[in-house]
């Protein structure tokens, strides 16, 4: 299915079920079937979920050049009064992460679910100041710098490009501040991309919240797919006893 932003066509699909509706956000460079295995388990228990394709990837259309993580969440917003939810659950990885972090305060939000979220600033590191020197020196003498850069940047058309650059260049540090509603954090033990520090911050920032590790690394979600299914299916009809074990 479909629905229009602003111009932008975004797909989505839904299993209409019971219980509060459940909108599954996948991260950078992903679908709608990023969470295939969690979608399927939450059809399984005929719970209402819904999985997306942020405009940008999969099905949906290109965003605007000049969109930024706030255009996103005010997207998946709109998604959600298009579809008359009153209260919804949010779950994240890693990019739907950040978009996650930008609706938990909302009154429509119920719970929401960080799964090995971007979103924080990170710590300065040797190897990246080196980089970021790197292509400095590069653009200043005049040399080529399209190289430079993440292998999810290099990869993006020149549109998501520079959206790619605005959304990792603005840090929700404080936003994790404002949300009050119920929070599972989830995270792989072994992950790099987003290190665990990470996690550990966003459980000190958000009064309401609960950390649990699995096993694996940035998709740990789905190297250890059991038992995220079981932690997730719980945690959002508001059993919380089995995640706290």
């Amino acid at each position: 299915m479909f629905f229009s932003y602003n111009g932008v066509s975004v797909f989505y699909k839904r299993h209409l079920g019971l219980g509060t509706p459940i909108i599954l956000l996948h991260g950078w460079g992903g679908s709608n079937v990023s969470f295939f295995g969690a979608y399927e388990y939450l059809c399984s228990l005929n719970r209402d979920v819904i999985a997306v394709d942020f405009p940008g990837f999969g099905s949906s259309d290109l965003p605007p050049v000049e969109w930024g993580i706030d255009d996103y969440a005010l997207c998946i917003s709109e998604l959600i009064f298009s579809l008359r939810i009153r209260k919804a659950t949010i779950v994240g990885h890693s990019f739907g992460g950040r978009v996650a972090l930008c609706l938990g305060h909302r009154e429509f939000v119920e719970r929401i679910v960080l799964v090995d979220s971007a979103g924080l600033k990170p710590r300065k590191s040797i190897a990246k100041e080196f980089k970021i020197w790197r292509y400095k020196q590069a653009k200043k003498a005049g040399r080529d710098v399209s190289e430079f850069g993440s292998v999810d940047y290099l990869a993006l058309p020149q549109v998501m490009k520079h959206v790619f650059v605005r959304i990792v260049n603005t840090h929700l540090d404080e936003t994790m501040e404002r949300i009050a509603c119920p929070t599972l954090i989830v995270w792989g033990k072994r992950d790099k991309e987003t290190p665990l520090y990470m996690a550990r911050r966003l459980k000190r920032g958000i009064k309401d919240s609960t950390l649990v590790l699995l096993n694996g690394g940035h998709y740990a979600y789905a190297e250890d797919n059991i038992r995220f299914n079981l932690i997730l299916a719980e945690f959002t009809k508001g059993e919380r006893q089995c995640i706290l074990e």
